[in-house]
C-alpha cells in the first residue's frame, strides 16, 4: 500500500504569519461589505500554499548554498593552482 508523499509544514513563524492574516480578514469582514470570509476548508488551503512557498524557498536556499561551497571549492583549488606556479617559477621551472 502506497503512503501519500508527506505534507511540508511551515515553520511556527509562517503559521502564525498566516493565522494573522485570517484574524486581520475576520475583522475585516466586519468592518468592510467587500470583504469575504475564508471557512475552515479555506484556512487550510492558506496553511498547506505557504507551507510549500516555504519548502521552494527553503530547497532553493539549500540549492545557493551548495553552489556557494562549488564555487569556494573551484576558488581554492585555483589559488593553489597559482601558488604551485608561482613556487616553480621561483625555483627558475616553467609556470
Amino acid at each position: 500500500m502506497s503512503h501519500p508523499a508527506p505534507r511540508p509544514i511551515e515553520p511556527l513563524p509562517v503559521v502564525e504569519l498566516v493565522d494573522g492574516y485570517v484574524r486581520k480578514a475576520l475583522h475585516d469582514a466586519d468592518a468592510y461589505s467587500n470583504v469575504e470570509l475564508l471557512d475552515e476548508s479555506g484556512v487550510f488551503s492558506l496553511h498547506r500554499v505557504a507551507a510549500e512557498i516555504y519548502a521552494l524557498g527553503f530547497r532553493d536556499g539549500e540549492d545557493a548554498q551548495s553552489r556557494r561551497h562549488d564555487h569556494e571549492r573551484m576558488r581554492t583549488t585555483m589559488r593553489q593552482e597559482q601558488a604551485d606556479r608561482a613556487a616553480a617559477t621561483e625555483k627558475g621551472g616553467q609556470p
